[in-house]
């Protein structure tokens, strides 16, 4: 049997292959290339049609075909940092690149790995339970490659490389992409290796003529099919039962499952009309299915004895590294589970393009890495709009000590009203004592209000320099201790100023102590996890006293959650504050409401949906807040806010203070270039409906 290539359009040989099971036709031999590799390895592997189709549906194929990584196996200080980023360019030799647009193809990587857990060890693959072969093609020499030996996921992986969406792979020295470009209907080599009776299923769209050349993906996909046209049209004759489904309408990139379902349906209807010959076949040569036991999914509570490690391409890396984020300290026992998790951390550590893995042996096994070192030198950009801020541009640069694992120096500008400028370096060591060490300056403007209306304006800036050590588990937690000192110059007043308030030039040293937990499966628009921020830190002027009496301490708390209900409602429930114990604050270090959660710039925001970015100015306030958010069309979101809360200058705020009430309406948008959305909102405390736009990620 042979399978051509043609993307998404492949699911079609499932079909096919459901009916020749159904009709006891036995395959002896399979060849194909790209997809039809993908379908045609592992059905060769002893997985039969409806385990295929069930893997085939069970996939999130936006995620598979792309190199994004589960946000929990993000290192919890790198999320904050990539989450704002609209561009990220490498540096290379002092110089900024372009990015090569290719993807490694990790995450498609690890599933054929995991699917094929039980043939780790077969390196020639006519001792399959079925044969198989599939084509790939030399980018240096341009010639075709027929892979018969090897790593048989590597080879399927090597066999759907299309140039420009996936990256060459590296097979024993050979640069080689989709075979498609040269042979993508092989059924001459189907025919080399002794193959008597061919069935060949072609899901080529052919040429197009010049009415439908009308965008540059059609000129591309053109010139694609004009490279393998002449070969697949002689390889056509050599078919004896040739199996054409009717492809209209689909793509190669049509994955998704309501095309999944139609492509294999229209993959049975085309074989049922040859399925008389084929029955005349198997009836007349006296045939009977091979008697091959079918392959099972491997459970991922399997369990897996890992006597060693070794690891290939990693240069600035030790073992121990590996083994650390792998949570492993061989000989050991782990599960099929925990080894996937493991191979995504150390992916998720942004150290790596890519991260192989290959099990060595029968019972206790060898797990060997290859891995491929990530130019660790960035340019990244950002830009935002809202409301409150106006347009800023963010550009960032991060360097990574290649020598010394988990070493980044980060430095951002932001151009804006007011600007700010901040270098963080950083070394994580897991759970061990890491290091932090940052510098920032930055401008801020506090508003007054009275009634609701503006009634001052004051303009101050900020330096801040801070030392801490910090510990990080899982991934997903962060403990931080350290001391900071700030400055705040106060640049300018517009307005009259109520004559308690505390505003002069101040050097202060702190103390701090920091938790900081993100569960959550987006940074924008989640549906699942959950997140922590919490700081309680000790002002004082000299390290011990304030103005000679007591340090005071402000304590905040933020806390989040995300619950869907099917695949468009979820629910966000969330808790918030912030309180001041002791007395001789600042001006700057009083809690302030009103804003949504990311416009925190001063550190002692509070959001409330309803008030303006930092309206109400008090000593202590607590919130609790309920969003619905509803997904009525792909990307498109409509959220329902609704915020209740408490406050006043008093320790019994929560008894005696006073209630805020409010609520909002907020439209948003997943867009390419980050969120869009526009919010109006009102309180109990407002003259009217406020309105808030915001576009981009946040930074």
């Amino acid at each position: 049997m042979v399978l051509s290539g043609g993307g998404a359009k492949g699911f079609a040989h499932v079909g096919v292959l459901k009916v020749l099971e159904e009709a006891g036709i036995p395959i002896d031999y399979i060849a194909g290339t790209s997809i039809g590799s993908i379908v045609g390895g592992f059905y060769a592997m002893g997985y039969d049609a409806n385990t295929l189709e069930k893997i085939v549906k069970s996939q999130d194929w936006a995620t598979l075909l792309s190199d994004q990584v589960d946000r929990r196996y993000i290192p919890v200080f790198d999320k904050h940092e990539l989450d704002r980023y609209n561009l990220s360019f490498p540096i290379r030799s002092k110089r900024v690149s372009l990015p090569s647009g290719a993807l490694s193809g990790q995450n498609v990587q690890d599933l054929f790995s995991y699917l094929a857990l039980d043939y780790q060890n077969v390196t020639d693959f006519s001792k399959l339970p079925r044969s198989f072969l599939c084509v790939a093609a030399d980018i240096e020499t341009g010639k075709e490659v027929v892979l018969k030996h090897g790593y048989l996921p590597l080879a399927i992986r090597a066999s759907m490389s299309v140039p420009t969406a996936f990256s060459p792979v590296d097979v024993d020295g050979r640069l080689l992409v989709d075979g498609g470009i040269i042979n993508n209907f092989p059924v001459n080599r189907c025919k080399e290796v002794g193959a008597d009776i061919i069935i060949g299923v072609d899901i080529q769209y052919g040429l197009r003529d010049k009415k439908e050349l009308q965008s540059i993906p059609d000129v591309v996909n053109q010139l694609v099919n004009l490279m393998s046209y002449r070969k697949s049209e002689e390889n056509k004759k050599l078919v004896d039962y040739y199996i054409k489904p009717d492809i209209k309408g689909y793509s190669a990139s049509s994955f998704d499952a309501a095309s999944a379902d139609e492509l294999i349906k229209r993959g049975e209807e085309a074989a049922r009309k040859i399925l008389p010959q084929l029955i005349h076949l198997r009836d007349s040569l006296h045939l009977k299915p091979n008697p091959i036991k079918p392959e099972k999914i491997p459970s991922l509570d399997r369990n897996l004895t890992i006597e060693r490690v070794t690891v290939d391409g990693a240069k600035n890396q030790g073992l121990n590294y590996f083994l650390g984020l792998l949570d492993l300290d061989p000989p050991q026992v782990m599960t099929v589970r925990q080894l996937r998790e493991g191979i995504k951390r150390i992916y998720g550590s942004g150290n790596f393009d890519y991260v192989r893995y290959r099990l060595l042996g029968d019972q206790n096994k060898t797990l060997h890495l290859t891995v491929k070192e990530r130019v660790h030198d960035r340019l990244n950009l950002g830009i935002h709009y809202d409301t409150d801020r106006k347009a800023a541009l963010l550009i960032n640069t991060t360097f990574k000590n290649s020598r010394k694992t988990g070493a980044k120096l980060s430095m951002d500008a932001i151009l804006a009203t007011n600007p700010a400028f901040a270098v963080r370096y950083t070394v994580d060591n897991g759970w061990k004592p890491g290091l932090f060490a940052g510098a920032s300056i930055h401008d801020e403007t506090i508003s007054q209000y009275v009634n609701g209306d503006k009634s001052s304006l004051v303009n101050l800036q900020l330096y801040k320099a801070q030392l801490a050590t910090h510990s990080v588990y899982f991934d997903a937690f962060r403990v931080s201790l350290g001391a900071e000192l700030e400055h705040f110059n106060v640049e300018s007043v517009i307005g009259a100023i109520p004559a308690d308030v505390n505003l002069s030039n101040q050097t202060l040293l702190n103390y701090y102590a920091q938790i900081d937990l993100d569960q959550m499966n987006r940074a924008y628009f989640p549906t699942v996890g959950w997140k922590l921020l919490g700081e309680a830190k000790i002002v004082t002027d000299n390290g011990w006293l304030l103005n000679e009496g007591n340090p005071f301490m402000p304590v905040k708390l933020n806390i989040q959650f995300a619950k869907s209900f099917g695949s468009r409602f979820t629910i966000l429930p969330s808790a918030k504050g912030r309180i001041i114990i002791g007395s001789g604050e600042p001006v700057y270090y009083k809690s302030f409401v009103g804003g949504v959660e990311q416009t925190d710039y001063l550190n002692a925001q509070v959001p409330f949906i309803g008030l303006r970015r930092m309206e109400l100015m008090t000593r202590n306030v607590a919130v609790g807040e309920m969003d619905f958010r509803f997904r009525f069309w792909e990307s498109i979101y409509l959220t329902l806010n609704t915020n209740l809360g408490f406050y006043g200058n008093d320790n019994d705020f929560l008894t005696k203070g006073d209630v805020l009430a409010g609520g909002g309406v907020t439209l948003s948008y997943d867009s390419m270039v980050g969120p869009v959305e526009l919010m109006v909102s009102s309180s109990n405390i407002s003259n009217e409906p406020s309105v808030f736009l915001s576009l981009g990620y946040w930074f």
